[in-house]
């Protein structure tokens, strides 16, 4: 019999009423049912507890994740539906917290993760992900982000991805891929393909079509190559291309002005060549457009103007053209492009005055003209209107015979109030410190090298230290004292980059140097008047990785035990001060010490005879110096880096030793002007970084390049008669050898001749002896040969003449002997000069070569020394018989006559001999035939 329905709604709210406590404790009790507090349902809430112990957590960015915390939706990384509870985002970006890793090499426990089977968002960044299963778990998944995580091992599990029916964005940045499955379950819903930082090389871009939704893609150093693939061309719907930093050809197709609803388009750093297609000019909808690093060409003032035409403004927000082949000025209508944001424009070939309609763009947060060729000047009204700029950067690589002149009033207010990045090198700036600077008080790079200054800093100057972490001031002539003492009740600054390098600054460093700018990393006061000593307070900067104090006039000893402290430390550039004493042992042993210049000093002692660390040395120059004792067997051994070791002018003696050959890396050797001793060994061709021509090196470009953080020291190479070339720029391209004013002897060893990348090699004021190698016109780089004044003989080599590259040579002074060689690039080297004091040479440049016999042919020395005689006699000779006769005929005229007379009965002679001995062979041949 059915119960009423009114007395079933009686019953069941009793049940409710009275059992109903009972039955949600047991729900709780019961370990597979779900349960939610606050908004965490209790199954998510433990899948992410097991997740969180798969990580290696030493921080606290996950310490509400707790089981006391027992609402999941408020932990860190993690997003709840406020209505449902489930967990629909989460985030977990390894790359912000390097202390979040994985415990074992397995990977992160993605199983846990199959458990929120609500998510919608996943960010999972900088993770080693070796199994996808569990996203086949998490079928209303729409983002996914695994950038950053290594997917290299993942193979047919990337086939789980496909399973996402619901995915609309895909990143999958810089995760090691080489291949990428096809895809076909989510080509109606995928909008945003992200695989840049690849290895795919392009070869799925058929797969692209199907994508019917896609409205952005990146593909940025995917490896692809050719011209820009057809397949793109047909996606018109694309609003985002990013194909940069690929090895893209040809031009740009014309197609692409079809994309009438895109938004961002990205080519930077390829091969891209042309003119940028005039229908670009109708993008209005463009916000962003890169083409820098390319090789477009033409001009820019057609694109530009076309979208000044956009109604009603144009929406581009960044434009990148610059390490293009653009030429033309910047056009007047780049005003009208009222959203942009940032213009680059830097190292093309464009020209000309910069507008002052750029001064109305009130939106430019960065501008760089750099390294182009303007001229003319700024003004205020160029200006007027930039007040959110943030870096403005218009830079020379040197200063042009007529510098951008900065024409603003002393009295006018700077609006670039918001400047931080300030770099006006090789401008004209001077000559007095511009006082509208003194607003700039939130500037972290201020560069104004080479602006003309000659003036002294203001003593508003130091408020704009506080925020500065570099400042350089370099090559100007700005006098005073170093402004390293802060004032005005400023605490320490964050300066860790300081270039006061070729100026006029005078004073002494202070002692607390170490308190004022503690965070100084570069430091560079080369070139100035700076004198007294060094204080110990330099080695508490404890970041400090380049010191450059050359040329000034420091004296006294250097500080002791400190130098091995600074860990940091890679470049010490004293030279050319009067600095005395013995150099620190601990210097040798700073562990990062790369460059190491003392030149031009007045140190003495002998180097450490033996040393367990040194530090990764690649450049040595104590030249100039009073250094004295053996060369330290340790270089060789300890020093298989070092590219330059200068010793040259100091009291060194004794050998060179075969294990100085183990540097191997070596491509300047100059120990000139010393005591040594020995031969020269023939292990010398051991020097490999001599025997070939070494590509360019950054480390070995330039003196100090403050925005680079670049520095090696100029080293002085000398060559002969005491013309010292400076090389800094060309460094990188130059092999050197250097033995000269020493006492070696022997012979040189024919093993130097495998060097072939030697531009230098200079041997004179020796007391060498031989032959010089006869395969010396294999060193085909060789610019300079001085082998003068040692003790040489043998003939020259005759491959001399096919150094095509020698512009000096010198092998006066020595005992050579025969015919010069002649031809090629001997012709340019006339000078006498470089073959005297070799009397057994000859022909040109000499000129006394004989007409009919090769001295150089003769078998022995002595030979060609007795022969000598006889050809400075013979023309003498001739000379002095021939006026003998036919001086005394034309003054005599009876002798004149009787010689003739004489003459004409001399033929009677030999005519009558003539006819005897043809009447005597008939004869003799008339008897024969009557026998």
């Amino acid at each position: 019999m059915a119960i009423p329905s009114i007395q079933s709604a009686i019953l069941l709210s009793f049940l409710v009423l009275f059992l109903g406590p009972y039955l949600q404790t047991a729900k709780l009790c019961s370990c597979g049912d779900d349960h939610k507090v606050g908004n965490c349902h209790s199954i998510e809430r433990l899948a992410l507890l097991d997740f969180k112990n798969g990580l290696e957590n030493r921080s606290n960015r996950l310490s509400s994740w707790r089981l006391d915390n027992e609402d999941c939706c408020k932990w860190h990384s993690v997003g709840c539906n406020n209505v449902t509870g489930y967990v629909e985002e989460f985030d977990l970006n390894a790359l912000t917290d390097t202390t979040l890793a994985t415990k074992q090499s397995g990977g992160i426990s993605t199983p846990a993760l199959a458990q929120l089977k609500h998510l919608k968002y996943l960010v999972l960044r900088g993770f080693s992900i070796q199994e996808l299963q569990f996203l086949s778990h998490l079928t209303s998944l729409e983002y996914l982000d695994l950038s950053w995580s290594d997917l290299s091992k993942t193979g047919e599990s990337l086939q789980y991805i496909n399973r996402l029916h619901s995915l609309s964005e895909l990143h999958l940045s810089f995760c090691k891929l080489s291949s990428f499955p096809l895809m076909t379950n989510f080509t109606t819903t995928l909008s945003v393909l992200d695989l840049s930082f690849n290895n795919f090389g392009g070869f799925f871009f058929k797969a692209i079509l199907n994508f019917t939704a896609l409205q952005s893609l990146d593909l940025t150093a995917t490896e692809i190559q050719g011209p820009i693939p057809k397949a793109i061309e047909k996606k018109t719907s694309l609003k985002t291309i990013r194909l940069g930093l690929n090895e893209l050809t040809g031009p740009i197709p014309d197609v692409l002005a079809n994309f009438t609803s895109l938004e961002c388009l990205d080519l930077e750093d390829n091969h891209l060549e042309g003119p940028i297609p005039l229908s670009f000019g109708a993008f209005c909808k463009l916000k962003e457009l890169s083409l820098a690093r390319n090789n477009i060409s033409g001009e820019i003032t057609k694109f530009v103007n076309g979208l000044s035409l956009c109604r009603p403004n144009s929406l581009l927000e960044i434009l990148d053209l610059g390490h293009t082949k653009l030429t033309g000025n910047i056009p007047h209508s780049i005003g009208n492009l009222k959203s942009l944001r940032r213009l680059y424009l830097y190292q093309t070939s464009m020209n000309g005055t910069i507008p002052k309609s750029l001064g109305q763009l009130s939106k430019l947060k960065f501008l760089d003209l750099s390294l182009n060729a303007w001229d003319g000047e700024l003004t205020e009204d160029h200006f007027a209107n930039l007040a959110n700029l943030i870096g403005l950067f218009i830079s020379f690589d040197e200063k042009p015979p007529k510098p951008l002149f900065f024409n603003l009033s002393s009295n006018w207010v700077c609006p670039l109030t918001k400047l931080s990045y300030l770099d006006l090198t090789n401008c004209q700036l001077g000559p007095l410190f511009p006082s509208w600077l003194r607003n700039l008080n939130g500037l972290s790079f201020f560069v104004l090298e080479n602006v003309g200054i000659s003036d002294k800093i203001p003593n508003w100057f130091p408020k704009i230290y506080p925020s500065l972490f570099v400042l350089d001031l370099s090559n100007n002539q700005i006098s005073g004292k170093v402004p390293l003492e802060l004032r005005n009740g400023l605490k320490s600054t964050e300066i860790d980059v300081l270039n006061l390098r070729g100026n006029l600054f005078s004073g002494t460093i202070p002692l607390n140097i170490n308190e004022t700018m503690p965070n100084l990393q570069f430091v560079t006061l080369s070139n100035n008047l700076i004198e007294g000593s060094i204080p110990s307070s330099i080695c508490n900067l404890k970041q400090l990785k380049t010191v450059s104090l050359s040329s000034n006039n420091l004296s006294g000893e250097l500080p002791q035990e400190c130098w091995k402290d600074l860990e940091y430390l890679e470049v010490i550039d004293l030279s050319n001060n009067h600095l005395s004493g013995k150099v620190p042992i601990s210097i040798w042993s700073a562990p990062r010490l790369s460059l190491l210049s003392l030149s031009k000093n007045v140190f003495s002692g002998n180097l450490p005879p033996n040393l367990k660390t040194v530090g990764p040395l690649r450049v040595i120059d104590l030249g100039e110096n009073s250094f004295s004792g053996n060369l330290p067997m340790w270089m060789g051994k300890r020093l298989p880096h070092l590219e330059i070791l200068r010793l040259r002018s100091n009291s060194f003696s004794g050998f060179i030793h075969e294990h100085h050959c183990l540097l191997h890396s070596l491509r300047i050797l100059d120990l000139a002007h010393n005591g040594l001793s020995g031969t020269i060994p023939h292990c010398f061709g051991n020097f490999s970084g001599m025997a070939t021509v070494h590509p360019t090196n950054p480390f070995l470009i330039s003196s100090m390049t403050i925005k680079s953080h670049e520095f090696v020291d100029q080293v002085n190479v000398w060559i002969t008669r005491g013309i010292e070339l400076e090389y800094n720029r060309t460094l990188q391209f130059m092999e050197s050898i250097d033995l000269s004013h020493n006492a070696f002897s022997g012979e040189i060893p024919a093993e130097i001749t495998w060097l072939l990348g030697l531009s230098i090699l200079n041997l004179s004021m020796n007391q060498l002896t031989g032959r010089i190698p006869e395969k010396i016109g294999s060193m085909q780089r060789l610019e300079v040969l001085d082998l003068s004044r040692n003790q040489l003989s043998g003939s020259i080599p005759p491959n001399i003449s096919t150094l095509n590259s020698l512009n000096h040579l010198n092998l006066s002074s020595n005992n050579l002997s025969g015919r010069i060689p002649s031809g090629n690039q001997l012709q340019t080297l006339p000078d006498p000069s470089i073959y005297a004091g070799n009397p057994g040479l000859c022909c040109a440049p000499l000129k006394n070569c004989a007409p009919h016999l090769d001295i150089h042919d003769l078998d022995h020395e002595e030979d060609k020394e007795d022969w000598l005689p006889f050809f400075i006699s013979m023309p003498i000779g001739f000379v002095v018989g021939f006026w003998s006769v036919c001086g005394s005929l034309l003054l005599n005229k009876s002798w004149r006559y009787a010689f003739f007379r004489f003459i004409d009965d001399m033929t009677i002679i030999p005519v009558c001999v003539v006819v005897k001995v043809r009447s005597f062979r008939l004869g003799r041949n008339h008897n024969a035939q009557h026998a």
